[in-house]
């Protein structure tokens, strides 16, 4: 939808230019003009606009192969989340993706609510804040790390070549079959990662919702709240999102 929407504002900017230059009311280009460096202008315009308007239209409608995210890098889990959203509707990966992206909106959803819970229990400025938003801010980070790791496995991921070995067209050509089956075995072994990262993100966000529950309910003890802000810790650390 965006492509289109881009392709839209880009034609409609470029039409405007177009009768900018060549109104009479405004610029006024005219290969008739009188001025003969107006003239040579209107044509030299006119030659440079087609081609212009071809790859124009050629650029927002070519669907660019998106680059590999590095884990640390700046801005990497809001570039996760875009790219997450173009394989939403993909026939394979699709339902792991809409499984991502719902992760990623309860964690941004989570994160607003835990700290008001935090702040109500504990106050700010104080160890307890701290310590309690850390745990927070290192399960936001491991969650984003598991998507942008999903998120690579998913360019790399040839959909259109899974789907011909999954529906066994392999066996019409002249490659041998034990080598696209191999293949084949890659790129379940692919989607065997994608869900075990998925399942790890949930594990996560199960955790955090259980420290929510105790930081939200009076009757639990703070050794109560301590030890489920452990226990994400080590479940993070068991999940190897650290290295």
């Amino acid at each position: 939808m965006k492509k289109y929407m881009k392709l839209f504002a880009g034609n409609a900017a470029f039409a405007a230019v177009i009768v900018c230059l060549y109104s009479p009311g405004l610029a006024g280009l005219s290969p008739f003009s009188p001025n003969i460096f107006a003239a040579a202008a209107s044509i030299a315009v006119g030659v440079i606009a087609v081609p212009t308007f071809v790859w124009m239209n050629k650029n927002f409608l070519t669907d660019r192969a998106p680059e590999l995210l590095g884990t640390d890098e700046s801005g990497s889990g809001e570039k996760a989340a875009e790219l997450m959203s173009r394989f939403a509707s993909s026939q394979v990966l699709g339902g792991i993706a809409q499984s991502a992206l719902s992760q990623l909106e309860r964690t941004q959803s989570a994160g607003k609510n835990f700290e008001k819970l935090v702040v109500r229990r504990f106050g700010t400025g104080n160890l307890s804040y701290s310590k309690f938003m850390g745990v927070m801010d290192h399960a936001s980070e491991a969650l984003s790390e598991g998507t942008v790791r999903m998120v690579n496995k998913m360019i790399i991921f040839d959909e259109a070549e899974y789907r011909k070995l999954s529906s066994g067209e392999y066996m019409k050509d002249d490659i041998p079959d034990s080598i696209q089956e191999e293949k084949k075995r890659l790129y379940e072994k692919s989607l065997e990662d994608l869900r075990s990262i998925l399942e790890k993100n949930e594990k996560v966000l199960l955790a955090v919702d259980h420290l929510m529950t105790e930081l939200s309910d009076a009757d639990y003890s703070g050794q109560d709240i301590d030890t489920a802000g452990d226990q994400i810790n080590e479940l993070l650390k068991q999940l190897e999102y650290y290295s």
